[in-house]
């Protein structure tokens, strides 16, 4: 074995006894622990955690000098049988499908399973795990997913930072009660209680640009269940307040919309003629007016009325826009 082979055999021997190192230590080490246990320099223990974190893409969250895994980073196996494992596979698609950018804990995570899946099923996993690395990288979007992640699980505060639509940036001390996605928006969301506000409230997590994880901790406050923070609502949003959405549908797609669970709240009622109506009480309408445009002439909204209105503007602006590029041009005499 050449020097240059034995220098990597002993590199990669060290990063892994470091890592077990951090195994046995759930409240984290500092480099300077590092180098004493290894018995190298201070500078080569940095430069450990940094290969660590970006070589072999472990989830570590730093506070002040120390450096600690995200809880769960190890988990024993897990068996599956043949039903449960295509049920994995089947969310590792859909993972797939919505991942607008590189996600290195979902690609080792379906790394993992693959390896404990059924011959069969390992294939598509592994797709997922590669097509994950071949999204767009986002290296700030890692480090706010890793931190809020550990702090949610160890119920600690944090202070983010956070850009609304506006542009305007501000900071503010939250609560993790959990981070929810949303496919029309192809994001994640964080759930928190926001201290100032003193109510839950929602945040992008790709507007976060960073995150503090505070030493405080937090008890979630009473009645903060996920069911019941977004029981009425279509994707994401929230409010005290839900409003009742009545829709009717054609014929043509009346056997779509019956056979779909599009809410829990839904009541179906069949019309004269082969249509159907469905009646929804969601959180806010403006979260459901993409999926009622997407329907185009076969649904037609019934109440509430400015939704109603909303929706036949857009369409007659739609319409015009339509007529407008379809006009054919005036030729020269």
């Amino acid at each position: 074995m050449s020097r240059d082979n034995f220098e990597k055999h002993d590199r990669l021997i060290r990063l892994m006894r470091e890592l077990a190192l951090f195994q046995a230590q759930p409240r984290g080490l500092t480099s300077a622990q590092i180098a004493q246990k290894m018995e190298i320099s201070q500078r080569q223990a940095q430069r450990d955690l940094v290969a660590l974190e970006s070589e072999y893409k472990v989830p570590f969250v730093k506070q002040g000098t120390r450096w600690t895994l995200i809880e769960g980073y190890f988990l024993p196996p897990v068996n599956f049988t043949v039903p449960e494992a295509m049920a994995m596979v089947v969310g590792a698609r859909l993972m797939w499908r919505y991942a607008d950018r590189a996600n290195p804990f979902a690609q080792a995570a379906y790394e993992k399973l693959a390896a404990a899946l059924p011959g069969p099923m390992k294939g598509p996993v592994m797709e997922v795990a590669d097509g994950l690395a071949d999204k767009p990288d986002d290296g700030t979007w890692t480090k706010v997913f890793a931190a809020l992640t550990t702090a949610w699980s160890e119920r600690r505060k944090v202070r983010i930072r956070y850009t609304k639509e506006d542009g305007s940036t501000s900071e503010r001390v939250v609560w993790p009660l959990f981070i929810e996605p949303t496919p029309a928006a192809h994001s994640l969301y964080l759930i928190a209680y926001d201290e100032k506000r003193r109510a839950p409230r929602n945040y992008r997590v790709d507007r976060i640009s960073a995150v503090v994880v505070l030493d405080a901790r937090f008890s979630p406050p009473l009645g903060s269940s996920l069911r019941k923070l977004l029981g009425h609502a279509w994707g994401i949003w929230t409010s005290d307040h839900p409003v009742e959405v009545v829709l009717r549908f054609t014929p043509r797609v009346a056997p779509r919309v019956v056979a779909t669970t599009w809410h829990e709240s839904q009541e179906v009622r069949k019309l004269a003629g082969g249509g159907v109506e469905l009646r929804l009480v969601i959180a806010e309408p403006t979260e459901i007016r993409p999926w009622i445009l997407g329907w185009g002439k076969e649904c037609e909204v019934v109440t509430p009325t400015d939704l109603r209105e909303s929706i036949a503007a857009e369409l007659e602006e739609a319409s015009a826009a339509y007529e407008k590029r379809s006009a054919p041009r005036s030729m020269a005499g």
